[in-house]
């Protein structure tokens, strides 16, 4: 790359991050997930215990505080607002993109191009571009490995206590995102050095030293939150953070349980558009891996926590998306070779893939398969037109230039992915925006109507009507009796169908959200 090319790859990525913040503020957020989080976080604010999260007046044990401790530090620098807890994701993948070229710099100093094109490919790898502004813990999970691992790295190279210094803030830090999984994520990396570090390979008797004193640094910079906090939680509270939440979630757990396979049935996902071009594979079967220690690097990276995650019998798709980064330094790197372009068609692949894409979208509501379902039968045609022209653009640049060019094909995925955002919740965002029941929820506690949730509740109401008091929750066989004592109150349900005649019924995602009057009681079908 010539300097003019490295300046563009350095700063032209922001712009395409700004563009992913940017559709936050098109969607409400996304029960129940996303509902959740703001809940324990305005609980924290409400009852201004910053160690212990609450969720409905009950302690929140599954996940620890970091995230909630980021959005009340906006809301101390800026007062309570909608705005900032929804910037705190993209925030977290902001760091992504800089450590990410952080790293490549240290994999490859030789190599300009490597960390120029690594945040590209990233920003534009499917799996993490889908998740890069939402409000979860995994982005900001995956800054803290890729700080573990810049520290792990200098350490093979010599970098000393600050490097293991550096290894266990990342690993206490991760340890406050999400847990002690961080660990699962790391220690097989920093464990196989001797099969990715270079000629300066260190001895394993004083890596394994390294090792254990940097989780142990990490652990204590954990726990001098999970100790006061288990004493104020009680005991219950401090079994759960101490050990329940690791170990149910990774041993006995029947949350999300999948096959040891489901991962690979997601792997096609996981390496689109980069998989899918040959030159990638043409410049991979030119490269001598044996001799690179950055490729081995990333590839013992990913191929560790994919085995290890395909192991653990909870599965879900964002749980890997901290090993993408190895994705795209790996492809980063691959990219990097100067294999001569064969055919312009072979350069045609993404561009044809992303044709393909918003072909699909125009057909999907004639699809009889998938207009079965509502979100289908709501979409409108200007998504997968927008889509087309993008596709189109790319297309026609590339045939042009004859050799794709790998920032066009990045631009090109990010703003097909914003533009399925703004149009996927402009014609469905009313099944996803629970403000109308949390608005009357509130109104019914600030006139003193009674209000009761029947069911599994998970605190999506609670920040979105601002509630500054729990709401009382109980199972749908006590419905008529609460109804009963409570003539002038009202029931909310979460239900499979919309029924007819009730207050308010109003979309829940594939499901129903309805607030009844009590003598209506008799007809909840709670889930």
């Amino acid at each position: 790359m010539t300097d003019r090319h490295l300046f563009f790859a350095r700063w032209g990525v922001y712009p395409l991050w700004l563009v992913l913040t940017f559709t936050v503020f098109f969607r409400a957020p996304i029960p129940i997930d996303e509902t959740r989080y703001l809940s324990v976080a305005w609980e924290m604010w409400l009852r201004g215990d910053f160690l212990v999260p609450h969720l409905n007046g009950a302690s929140y044990s599954h996940k620890p505080p970091l995230l909630f401790w980021l959005m009340q530090a906006g809301w101390a620098v800026f007062g309570v607002n909608d705005w900032w807890p929804r910037l705190v994701g993209p925030l977290a993948a902001l760091a992504n993109l800089v450590l990410l070229r952080r790293l490549a710099q240290a994999l490859w100093p030789e190599r300009r191009g490597v960390a120029g094109l690594a945040p590209w490919i990233l920003i534009s790898t499917l799996l993490w571009t889908l998740f890069a502004s939402s409000t979860m813990f995994d982005v900001l999970l995956t800054d803290c490995v890729l700080l573990v691992l810049l520290g792990v790295l200098a350490a093979a190279r010599g970098g000393g206590w600050q490097a293991w210094g550096l290894v266990g803030l990342g690993l206490g830090l991760g340890i406050l995102a999400k847990g002690p999984v961080v660990l699962l994520h790391v220690l097989p990396t920093a464990v196989a050095v001797g099969f990715w570090a270079d000629q300066r390979r260190p001895a394993y008797s004083f890596w394994s030293v390294g090792v254990v004193g940097a989780v142990l640094v990490g652990a204590a910079l954990a726990l001098s939150w999970a100790i006061p906090a288990a004493q104020a939680g009680g005991e219950e509270y401090g079994r759960a953070i101490l050990w329940h939440q690791t170990a149910d979630r990774t041993v006995g757990t029947k949350i999300h349980t999948r096959s040891p396979f489901w991962y690979l049935l997601f792997l096609p996902l996981f390496l689109l558009p980069w998989g899918y071009a040959p030159r990638f594979w043409r410049n991979l079967r030119e490269m001598r891996l044996g001799e690179d220690a950055g490729a081995r690097f990333c590839l013992i990276w990913f191929g560790a926590t994919f085995v290890v995650f395909s192991a653990v019998p909870s599965k879900q798709i964002h749980y890997l998306l901290p090993a993408m980064p190895a994705f795209a330094l790996f492809a980063a790197r691959v990219w990097d070779e100067s294999a001569q372009v064969r055919s312009r068609y072979s350069e045609m692949v993404i561009p044809g893939l992303l044709l393909a894409v918003g072909a699909f979208l125009l057909a999907m509501p004639t699809i009889p398969g998938l207009a079965k379902w509502s979100w289908v039968r709501a979409l409108q045609a200007d998504w997968g037109a927008s889509v087309l022209l993008i596709a189109g653009g790319l297309g026609l640049w590339t045939w042009h230039r004859q050799r794709l060019s790998p920032f066009a094909a990045a631009a090109a995925v990010v703003l097909s992915v914003a533009v399925g955002f703004v149009c996927f919740f402009r014609d469905n965002g009313a099944a996803y925006d629970l403000s109308p029941t949390a608005r009357q929820v509130k109104n019914f506690a600030d006139t003193g109507v009674p209000c009761v949730y029947v069911g599994n509740y998970q605190g999506q109401l609670n920040f979105l009507g601002k509630l500054t008091r729990p709401l009382p929750v109980i199972p749908a066989e006590r419905a008529k009796a609460w109804a009963a004592e409570h003539p002038d109150g009202y029931l909310v349900s979460l239900e499979n169908q919309p029924p007819g005649g009730e207050f308010l019924v109003q979309g829940h995602r594939e499901y129903w959200l309805v607030v009844r009057h009590a003598d209506r009681a008799g007809e909840i079908k709670a889930l």
